[in-house]
């Protein structure tokens, strides 16, 4: 059985009945936290028993936690959980720093173990389109790739500001950074650095890299902001032609997805694709379980890869001196 830790937004939101179709029963889903009581009455949501953290990890018939605590706690809470013999499903990103990383990996195969990080956009059909019809497309001259990830704000409360768990670059620069090494992007080479915005509330940054691929310069960029205008898109995109994607990061579960085409002098854009409506959280998750239970992977899925892209975010998601 799937239990959480962590009594987040997201958790209630989207993923708790998930979590519960996984574990193929009606009954609520256990998350384990340790926030007073008080607390825990004003975040009660349908579907959920909330419990204490300890209480989770020591239940005989929990095999399996899904972390969804603040960021900056991820590594103790995926390190407590493997200590108590269960596999983690950890929302992204799995933690803040490389060398957590690879603890994290070693103590999972010393177990036997399985961590799994949940970054769900990847597992939608519409970005495999788009991945497609990037690597078919014949791009000639200087091509360049974006991915941006804006949101107007967060309360000043929400751990997402805070430095400790990582603040923006966290939160939206994960997926920047994910997509772009998709596209081509080497994440060692990728040069990260702060967004002065008019806003000194606004938190954001920004990622930029290039590379030779088959005789052309491709130059790999990504800005993420938290407390600006929101945009949620990929492009790729040379002298003759331009491929988008809206809203790769969230995806609606109710809407088809696009995948269009722009060139110089057309009145209209071109849909080249079109994808049915699909949950990427439900997709993610299922993947997940398949690596916890059918698969017997040992260690974080993943790792080389994960490693490289936490250690390019590192220095801008390393909390400040105390």
């Amino acid at each position: 059985m799937i239990a959480a830790i962590g009594n987040s937004e997201y958790l209630s939101r989207r993923t708790a009945p998930l979590l519960r179709e996984l574990n193929g029963t009606d009954a609520p889903l256990l998350v384990g936290t340790d926030h007073p009581s008080g607390a825990r009455a004003a975040a009660r949501a349908e579907g959920v028993e909330i419990i204490d953290r300890d209480a989770v990890l020591s239940a005989p018939d929990v095999d399996a936690v899904y972390v969804s605590s603040a960021t900056g706690r991820h590594f103790d809470d995926c390190s407590a959980a493997l200590a108590a013999g269960k596999h983690v499903l950890v929302e992204k990103p799995v933690c803040l720093t490389a060398a957590e990383a690879r603890a994290l990996d070693s103590m999972a195969r010393a177990r036997d173990l399985t961590v799994f990080e949940c970054l769900s956009y990847p597992y939608h059909p519409a970005w495999t389109t788009f991945l497609a019809e990037v690597r078919a497309a014949a791009w000639s001259g200087p091509v360049s790739v974006s991915a941006v990830f804006r949101i107007p704000g967060r309360e000043p409360t929400d751990f997402r500001r805070h430095p400790r768990h990582g603040r923006a670059a966290a939160d939206l620069g994960t997926y920047c950074l994910d997509a772009l090494v998709r596209l081509g992007a080497a994440a060692e080479d990728l040069r990260i650095g702060a967004m002065l915005l008019e806003d000194v509330e606004a938190d954001g940054g920004v990622a930029v890299a290039s590379r030779p691929v088959d005789g052309h310069t491709f130059t790999y960029t990504g800005t993420w902001t938290i407390g600006d205008t929101y945009a949620n898109a990929v492009v790729v995109a040379d002298r003759r032609r331009r491929l988008e994607l809206l809203r790769v990061f969230s995806p609606p579960v109710d809407a088809p997805r696009q995948v269009v085409e722009r060139r110089p002098g057309a009145p209209e854009p071109a849909v080249v694709a079109t994808s049915e409506p699909v949950n990427a959280t439900r997709a993610c998750l299922t993947a997940g379980a398949r690596h916890l239970r059918d698969m017997g992977t040992a260690g974080l899925v993943g790792c080389s890869a994960l490693v490289r892209r936490i250690a390019a975010l590192e220095g801008a998601t390393a909390a400040l001196p105390a």
